[in-house]
């Protein structure tokens, strides 16, 4: 089997992941997302949105770990990314349990997803707004992310998590 990230560009993308995003070699551990909000829903991991909030997600359903008042479900956002990716969140949560650090679980995503994909599906992310979902979908967005209402401007879905992980952490959300 060829060493992980034989190639230069390979090398490049792992190398930006782990500089931006890991600080080193990070200990996969369980995450207390009470005290914390995951990181980010625009912190990138090989170019793509949403996978170091997906990881941190995952780390929370680690033992010993919590997701507090979030949640990781076949309907969410991550889900969604993962299936874009064309990956299972049941074996990416495997991996994630498995890995010694992050760079291990990069590595892992590295060697099973089209990083050429990345900006489409960030552009993608970028254009999910609240009124374009079902009243239904809506009124489930505004229950989960009470930010909604006190910031009656936010639209973007990514800018809703944004604020919302602020109003988590006891940070005005302004």
């Amino acid at each position: 089997m060829p060493a992980p990230y034989s190639s230069p560009l390979l090398q490049v993308l792992r190398g930006c992941a782990k500089e931006s995003f890991t600080g080193g070699n990070r200990p996969v551990t369980p995450l207390d997302l009470r005290s914390r909000p995951p990181r980010g829903p625009r912190e990138k991991i090989l170019g793509f949105y949403f996978l170091p909030r997906t990881i941190d997600k995952l780390r929370a359903e680690l033992p010993g770990g919590t997701l507090g008042s979030y949640m990781n479900h076949d309907r969410g956002f991550s889900a969604y990314v993962i299936r874009r990716l064309g990956l299972d969140m049941g074996e990416l949560r495997q991996a994630v349990a498995n890995a010694p650090d992050e760079a291990a679980v990069v590595d892992w995503l590295a060697a099973r997803i089209d990083t050429s994909t990345a900006q489409a599906l960030n552009a993608k992310l970028e254009s999910f707004v609240a009124e374009r979902m079902s009243v239904d979908d809506q009124n489930l967005l505004r229950q989960r992310h009470p930010v909604m209402a006190n910031r009656p401007e936010l639209s973007k879905i990514l800018d809703i998590l944004e604020a919302d992980d602020k109003l988590h952490i006891g940070v005005d959300g302004q």
